[in-house]
């Protein structure tokens, strides 16, 4: 005859372990439909491009000291189709080297819709800039020759929109290196920039 068997004692109900399962599972439901809403909607940065620029009121005195007034055109498009974009505070610095040669904002915030292109007119004003080291040199021989290269950095507070969803605001980082930049619209050619979200 067999011995008779102790039944094995149950576990005490834990708290503590009901709590582990519900956040363990919550978790998983919540990164499920965040990774379902992310492949459904599938968010884009936006495309910016220079598309224009001139120059007008140059000035370089002997003492190396910079007067321009520099004027671009930035074409910046949404290439979201369920996504609007808000900007908050936008800036822009334009450099020559390692210089920083103009700042300027703009003045108010807007919306960006969805599969929108929306030209934006950038005025960035040098006055009475000190330059240098070897930037005056460069400057006036890279003007002489008929180009030169600038580099145009741009910092926004963004978020994005789709129905009564918002993100939370983030940085915008673009920039624009214009290398074939003349003295005249005429010369200029369209640059593609580098975005950083």
């Amino acid at each position: 005859m067999a011995p008779p068997t102790t039944p094995t004692p149950r576990r005490p109900f834990s708290p503590l372990r009901c709590i582990g399962i519900i956040l363990l599972t919550t978790i998983i439901i919540v990164g499920l439909v965040i990774l379902i809403l992310w492949l459904a909607v599938r968010p884009h940065r936006p495309i910016y491009f220079v598309e224009n620029g001139a120059v007008h009121n140059f000035n370089l005195t002997t003492d190396n000291r910079l007067t321009a007034d520099f004027n671009f055109t930035l074409k910046a498009y949404n290439p979201n189709k369920r996504i609007s974009i808000s900007y908050a505070r936008v800036e822009a610095q334009l450099y020559f080297g390692n210089e920083q040669i103009a700042f300027a904002t703009w003045p108010a915030a807007f919306n960006q819709a969805v599969r929108n292109v929306t030209y934006l007119p950038l005025f960035l004003p040098a006055k009475n800039v000190t330059l240098y080291g070897d930037t005056t040199r460069d400057f006036k021989n890279e003007r002489s020759a008929g180009k030169v290269d600038l580099v145009i950095k741009i910092n926004a507070r963004v978020r994005f929109k789709m129905g009564s969803w918002r993100s939370r605001y983030r940085t915008l980082r673009v920039i624009c290196t214009p290398t074939d930049y003349y003295y005249s619209s005429k010369g200029f050619k369209e640059t593609k920039c580098d975005t950083d979200l």
